[in-house]
């Protein structure tokens, strides 16, 4: 995504309009708001090697990119949030009661050093655990027709059902943008390869031990944290949400004025996350699908946990009022913390299996850099600069004649500019 993501996040609270549906006023217990919603249409994150529309003059933008449909749709969500959390908000900007973060992949790319040391091995090893199980593999080895033909269509690698997915998705946006699809894609697509996709995003989450990684990571203080993949990097997108609402209750909150955390995130994230609270439909959230968590007082420190799931891209219905397990729809905020917190970990450090790397061997890597690559290095640097001084004495020898023919040139604007 680009950086105008960031104004449409703001957006979704600071644009008003009389004509959209209602989204339904929240009542006056709301105390605290956390809106966690997938970002619009977009690119593909990367065409398949067969792909026709391999070459991006076929795109408005460039790869995985926001595009016009997307940001509009953007727009609509903030005008249905608006008439819901307009009484709620002020109606100008205040950055102490809104807090917004974002995935979107360039703001991660320049955080990326900050989050390097997240990396969750334990999770990669469940993953391909899971990929490797009886269940899954059966489901792959009864479809292997349809694999091996997508394979040869496509030229990708038809091994995981991320392969599937990573397909059905590039597919399905060239539709979107009513492009023709080749021929060959009518066997399998859109059916039976969504149900692969939708699948996918169940993968994500599959056990407790994935979602206290992945969907739900946390310390001691039971602070809810939704995290996604990038590549092998494990990044923290939202931040507390239990440890917000808790602090709330306290009293606590930084800024106390706080009224709204909102995080712009990806369709994987929004998942994991029904998925660490066990409400996930298993179907891939759509565009601009929203996951709502309110906090209400209706009483004096008497406080309940609300949670709604809008999980249509193009209507402006209200969203879905959802019950976690074990719990009503407006459950108590005790009992909300009693059915998150197996989700969650004392030290995810440990459970990640992060370790420090050995001394010795960072010693041993040190001194093969200072014995060999640092002389190499040198060298490199020293023709280097011969090169740059050979051509830059050249170039001096060359201009220095033709700056002194024209300074002796006469220059009538220059005289001009004097006599004036």
């Amino acid at each position: 995504m680009d950086w105008s993501t960031l104004a449409l996040s703001f957006a979704l609270f600071l644009s008003v309009s009389g004509e959209t549906e209602c989204l339904g006023k929240a009542s006056n217990t709301l105390r605290l708001v956390h809106m966690l919603y997938r970002h619009g249409d977009r690119t593909p994150v990367r065409p398949y090697p067969l792909d026709p529309y391999l070459n991006l003059t076929h795109w408005p933008v460039s790869w995985g990119q926001l595009t016009k449909e997307g940001k509009e749709r953007h727009f609509k969500l903030g005008q249905l949030n608006r008439e819901r959390y307009g009484d709620f908000l002020s109606e100008t900007y205040n950055p102490d009661e809104i807090y917004v973060r974002s995935t979107d992949v360039d703001r991660t790319l320049m955080n990326l050093l900050l989050v390097l040391e997240s990396e969750c091995p334990r999770y990669d090893e469940l993953l391909a655990q899971l990929n490797s199980s009886p269940d899954v593999r059966k489901r792959m080895d009864s479809n292997k027709e349809m694999l091996d033909y997508l394979a040869v269509k496509s030229g990708l690698n038809m091994s995981e059902i991320d392969d599937i997915e990573y397909l059905y998705d590039t597919l399905f946006i060239e539709d979107r943008f009513n492009k023709t699809l080749p021929e060959w894609t009518t066997k399998y697509f859109p059916s039976p390869m969504k149900e692969f996709s939708d699948f996918s995003f169940e993968m994500k989450a599959y056990n407790l031990e994935m979602q206290r990684l992945r969907g739900v990571a946390t310390p001691k203080g039971m602070t809810l944290v939704v995290i996604f993949l990038t590549r092998r990097c494990l990044s923290f997108i939202s931040s507390s949400v239990v440890e917000h609402l808790g602090a709330y209750a306290q009293s606590k909150l930084t800024p106390p004025n706080r009224k709204l955390f909102m995080y712009s995130a990806h369709d994987v994230t929004v998942a994991t996350f029904l998925s660490a609270l066990n409400i996930f439909n298993g179907i891939q959230p759509p565009y601009a699908s929203m996951v709502l968590v309110e906090l209400h007082e209706p009483k004096p420190n008497d406080f309940y946990v609300k949670i709604l799931y809008k999980n249509v891209s193009d209507d402006g219905r209200n969203p879905e009022v959802l019950s976690l397990p074990g719990c009503t729809r407006f459950c108590p905020l005790d009992k909300f913390f009693q059915l998150v917190q197996n989700a969650t970990s004392d030290d995810i450090k440990v459970e990640c299996k992060l370790v420090k790397p050995d001394v010795s061997t960072f010693d041993n890597m040190l001194a093969c850099w200072l014995v060999i690559e640092l002389p190499v290095a040198g060298c490199l640097l020293l023709v280097a600069l011969l090169v740059i001084g050979a051509l830059w004495f050249r170039e001096l020898n060359q201009i220095i004649p033709i700056r002194t023919l024209k300074i002796k040139q006469a220059c009538p604007r220059y005289s001009q500019y004097l006599v004036d």
